[in-house]
């Protein structure tokens, strides 16, 4: 019986973006925490507020373990790493988290300036496919209302949108068809 903790190597994917940039798709490690401030310092304030809806949180070495070291049965954090340089550098990070509902929140947050390439795309679809992979019935994401970009790509992917209050929306995917439309 395989363990559950294991590392899920099938979740390493390689893509090729438009720009013809090499990016590796692979689930977070315990070692990625040693590229957590080089990352953020990627993140314009902008990134961050998004990304934790107006809270940023302060970094801790309490925090990154426990960004980095998950248990792959109940969630998954994807990280993009650009394939062109040494030392390859962690680009773009999308997480899902179960709820005790069976559903799992989404949220990404890309480099700025990989922003506008379709890497957010390609990884809000990848986190789709693994929740359903996982075997769990519905994905949402929790968004700032002004944040057109994730709300367009969400939107796309078939989320129902609803208010949440007056300034989120909750966007909900129902994964037992599996389908991105």
């Amino acid at each position: 019986m395989e363990d559950p903790n294991s590392y899920p190597v099938q979740y390493i994917e390689p893509i090729l973006l438009p720009d013809n940039s090499i990016i590796q798709l692979r689930p977070v490690h315990p070692v990625d925490g040693n590229q957590a401030d080089i990352f953020r310092e990627k993140m314009s304030a902008k990134s961050m507020y998004n990304r934790f809806l107006g809270y940023i949180p302060r970094k801790t070495d309490k925090l990154v373990k426990q960004l980095t070291e998950i248990d792959y049965s109940k969630e998954m954090a994807i990280v993009a790493v650009l394939q062109d340089g040494n030392p390859k550098e962690i680009v773009a990070v999308s997480r899902i988290v179960s709820d005790s509902e069976g559903k799992v929140e989404f949220a990404i947050i890309v480099a700025d300036e990989w922003q506008g390439k379709g890497l957010g795309k390609i990884m809000t679809d990848y986190m789709i496919k693994i929740a359903a992979d996982m075997g769990f019935e519905s994905i949402y994401a929790l968004v700032f209302n002004d944040n057109e970009a994730m709300l367009k790509v969400l939107k796309q992917r078939g989320f129902e949108m609803k208010k949440e209050d007056a300034y989120t929306v909750c966007a909900e995917k129902d994964l037992k068809t599996n389908s991105l439309s």
